[in-house]
């Protein structure tokens, strides 16, 4: 059982990254969008600059950087329960972090965002806010866990 995270609310992210790629790598090779910003500022030839060239390269970072997450997470599973073990992709580990199923103490949703997974040794938050809401109790039933009320749920 593989969870991914929805596909639209990957949308926006993905084209925010592509626009800062655009505007950066526009400057830098001197396209459309900077001859345009040209006639209304008073800007020389790209590399004259220092602070100029080093904001554009930060935005193109960034923007690469932005498009690449965007990708990640089209792509990898933020949970996935493989046979007796479970994949776990959280922020508290760059790495996932990779138990045995039969190890998970307690299954709790906190603030309607994050699925904690409760072991013996560690506690993760995994974020579940833009997974829909079937697949989380569909995980609930492939580990046979009872899944809890709306109205009862634990804040930690």
């Amino acid at each position: 059982m593989q969870i991914y995270e929805d596909r639209k609310s990957l949308l926006r992210p993905f084209l925010f990254g592509v626009t800062l790629t655009y505007v950066a790598i526009d400057n830098i090779l001197n396209g459309p969008l900077r001859e345009y910003m040209s006639k209304y500022f008073d800007l020389k030839e790209f590399g004259t600059n220092t602070r100029e060239e080093y904001l554009y390269y930060l935005i193109l970072f960034l923007g690469v950087l932005q498009i690449l997450l965007s990708l990640q997470s089209l792509f990898l599973p933020v949970i996935e329960v493989i046979d007796t073990k479970i994949v776990l992709r959280t922020k508290e580990k760059t790495l996932s972090v990779i138990r045995d199923v039969s190890d998970i103490k307690n299954l709790n949703i906190k603030d309607n965002s994050y699925l904690v997974f409760s072991f013996d040794d560690a506690q993760y938050n995994v974020n579940v806010k833009d997974v829909l809401a079937n697949e989380i109790s569909d995980l609930y039933t492939t580990l046979n866990i009872k899944e809890e009320d709306k109205t009862s749920r634990k804040i930690d």
